[in-house]
């Protein structure tokens, strides 16, 4: 079955400019930042209210958003749904930052949001049990990698918690700034594990061996 051109323009369109600004984007702002002090970075291309670094510090979020967009209208989805996150998203996004930029730290916030974080994902490995225990091996198989990865996941976001805090209370002031290495192995191997285990699903789904 044909797909419209646009879908696909659409979603490579997201890749190369998260992957452009992310990764390329960000080696060259990563060099910046390590050579000169926050004073000098203003005489420099990637000053912090420059064209060139807004652009970077979207360029993740529209580049997936384009992406997924471009995702949804491929399967032909909900064109309500399509609009909503594609006006949504946005909104979400610059009210997140802008909160962020006042520097303000509500503990009950993320204590709630972590609480809520928490009960979602117990929910959703109850939910996996249901659904997977009555299917047949090589589904298992598929589905077990996934939940690997939302196990690595949640891991993320505890010890992404933990990091964050320590820069805002009062308990830790004076201490050197966390490295969230555990944070960024964890990510890395859920989206690992939930990426081939979408792989695996798409194999079966098309019939070939897994």
């Amino acid at each position: 079955m044909n797909k419209p051109l646009s879908t696909y323009i659409t979603y490579w369109t997201g890749l190369l400019f998260a992957f452009a600004f992310a990764s390329v984007g960000t080696w060259s702002l990563m060099k910046v930042l390590n050579t000169h002090l926050f004073a000098e970075v203003a005489s420099t291309n990637w000053k912090l209210d420059g064209a060139l670094f807004r652009i970077w510090a979207f360029a993740v979020p529209l580049g997936s958003l384009l992406a997924v967009v471009g995702a949804l209208v491929y399967v032909k989805a909900n064109r309500a749904l399509i609009w909503t996150l594609g006006v949504g998203f946005p909104i979400i996004i610059v009210t997140t930052i802008m909160v962020l930029s006042t520097r303000y730290y509500p503990g009950g916030f993320y204590g709630v949001g972590g609480t809520l974080i928490l009960l979602l994902f117990f929910s959703l490995v109850w939910l996996w049990m249901k659904k997977y225990a009555g299917q047949d091996p090589h589904e298992r198989a598929a589905g077990s990698f996934k939940l690997i990865g939302y196990l690595f996941w949640i891991n993320a976001s505890w010890f992404l918690c933990g990091d964050t805090a320590k820069l805002h209370l009062r308990a830790f002031e004076g201490t050197s700034v966390p490295s969230p290495t555990e944070t960024m192995v964890f990510l890395v191997l859920g989206w690992f594990f939930v990426v081939l285990g979408e792989y695996k699903s798409v194999r079966i789904d098309q019939g070939e061996p897994i």
